[in-house]
């Protein structure tokens, strides 16, 4: 589950975050989904690792606009405790200027992370995704 606050009401534009936990069982790919509303614009992403993700090699965040996609976030490490400002991968800065979809709808957005050199169920994340909407 998600939770949603709004941050910043500037020039017609609300600034929200939701928080999506990121936890992980003992196999390798640990996927899920969020939802933005279509419209949103400016999206980022960041990650807040609370408990340091237990996989023996990586522990590695992508988020995508498909199943196992990484189109919006490459593959980087969240396996330590920290807090991590992700880059956008090449085409996704201008798909994420204004989120996809019929107006008054949700787009789905897809997260995975991948653990290596041996699987874990230790771990502990929050991926913070904050964005403008129209008011």
């Amino acid at each position: 589950m998600s939770t949603v606050g709004q941050k910043l009401t500037r020039g017609g534009l609300n600034r929200c975050a939701i928080c999506v936990p990121v936890t992980v069982t003992a196999v390798t790919n640990t996927d899920f989904t969020f939802q933005l509303p279509a419209g949103a614009r400016d999206v980022t992403f960041r990650t807040k690792t609370i408990t340091a993700f237990g996989a023996v090699t990586d522990a590695q965040l992508s988020i995508g606009n498909a199943a196992a996609g990484a189109q919006y976030v490459a593959a980087v490490s969240i396996k330590a405790a920290g807090q991590v400002a992700h880059t956008l991968a090449g085409g996704a800065m201008s798909e994420l200027d204004t989120v996809p979809g019929a107006p008054g709808s949700m787009t789905t957005i897809y997260g995975r992370v991948a653990q290596s050199g041996g699987n874990s169920a230790t771990g502990l994340a929050t991926l913070i995704v904050e964005y403008s909407v129209q008011n």
